[in-house]
C-alpha cells in the first residue's frame, strides 16, 4: 500500500499573489465545480460569484493531486471562510477539518483580527460543532441548500489552531479504503 503524502498551499489575497499560484487557484476552482456545481447542483452563476481575486484560498494535495479548497474573505461580518469543498473519494477521512484548521491559520497569518464565521450546510452543522464553532441562529437558504451561520470563538480557534494536525487526519491512508 504506498503511502499518500497531505501537503497545503496558501494562495495569498490577489495583491500578495504570486504568478506561479494562479494553478492552484485554478486547481481550488476545479474542486469547487465539482463538488458544488455538478454534485449539488448549484447555479454556476451563484457558485461563480467574481470574489475569487478578492478572497484567499487554501488548497490541500494528496500524493500531487488537488482534493480540497476553501476561500476566506473579509466582510463587514468580520473574515468569512466559504466554499469549503472535498472531492467526494476523499470524504470522511477527516480532511475537511484540516482544512478548517489550516484555513483558521492563513486567516491570522494574513494579519485579520476580525471574528471569523461561516455560513455551514446545514447537514454540516455537527463537523463544525465538532471543531468548536457555534450557531449565532441565522438561517438561510443559498442556492435552494439550506444554511446556518456559526461563528467560532477566539478560545476554540486558538485551541483548534494549535492542535497536531497529524491527531485531525491520517495523511498515510488510502483513498477509498
Amino acid at each position: 500500500m504506498k503511502q499518500k503524502e497531505c501537503h497545503i498551499t496558501v494562495i495569498p489575497i490577489e495583491d500578495q499573489r504570486q504568478p506561479f499560484a494562479m494553478q492552484s487557484l485554478l486547481d481550488c476552482i476545479a474542486i469547487r465545480e465539482q463538488v458544488f456545481i455538478e454534485e449539488q447542483k448549484v447555479p454556476i452563476g451563484i457558485e461563480q460569484d467574481g470574489k475569487d481575486n478578492e478572497s484567499g484560498h487554501v488548497l490541500l494535495w494528496i500524493q500531487g493531486a488537488p482534493v480540497g479548497t476553501l476561500r476566506f474573505r473579509q466582510t463587514e461580518e468580520g473574515v468569512k471562510l466559504e466554499r469549503i469543498a472535498v472531492l467526494k473519494p476523499y470524504r470522511g477521512r477527516h480532511l475537511g477539518k484540516l482544512l478548517i484548521r489550516e484555513g483558521l491559520r492563513a486567516v491570522r497569518m494574513s494579519g485579520a483580527t476580525a471574528q471569523i464565521y461561516l455560513h455551514a450546510q446545514q447537514h454540516a452543522a455537527p463537523f463544525y460543532h465538532s471543531m468548536g464553532f457555534i450557531e449565532t441562529g441565522e438561517h438561510t437558504i443559498e442556492a435552494g441548500i439550506p444554511h446556518v451561520t456559526m461563528r467560532i470563538p477566539l478560545e476554540a480557534e486558538d485551541r483548534f489552531i494549535d492542535s497536531d494536525p497529524h491527531s485531525l487526519v491520517p495523511c498515510g491512508s488510502q483513498a477509498g479504503s
